[in-house]
């Protein structure tokens, strides 16, 4: 069995603004676009990507295609797994992020108290 077909969850073709940055960062969020997204994880494409293993926080609207809920942001902690080389020069490379942690945020907008579970 191929590894991708062992996913967790269902993977959907969804272009949403993913707000991002390393985690405990005070750098401004990066805006980027997800390629797909997961109740797991999610993969966009990007000209400076981070270092596989990085921990990253990620501020998204989970959609409601996903978890069938209202659409409602999402703070995530996750950790890059895997960076796609990029299919041409010039071309942007792939990302993708699984999800660690994350909470669901009653408000929208940056928080500098972006609670973390590996604060903890």
């Amino acid at each position: 069995m191929k590894l991708s077909d062992r996913r967790l969850a269902q993977r959907f073709r969804l272009t949403i603004p993913l707000y991002m940055r390393v985690w405990k960062s005070q750098a401004p969020e990066q805006k980027v676009e997800s390629v797909n997204v997961s109740e797991c994880g999610a993969y966009f494409e990007t000209d400076t990507p981070p270092c596989k293993g990085t921990v990253m926080q990620i501020r998204l609207e989970m959609p409601e295609e996903i978890t069938s809920l209202p659409t409602v942001e999402w703070r995530c902690t996750g950790t890059v797994v895997r960076i796609q080389p990029a299919s041409s020069p010039g071309a942007l490379l792939g990302v993708g992020v699984r999800f660690d942690y994350y909470e669901v945020s009653p408000t929208a907008g940056p928080s500098p108290d972006f609670a973390l579970a590996r604060d903890v």
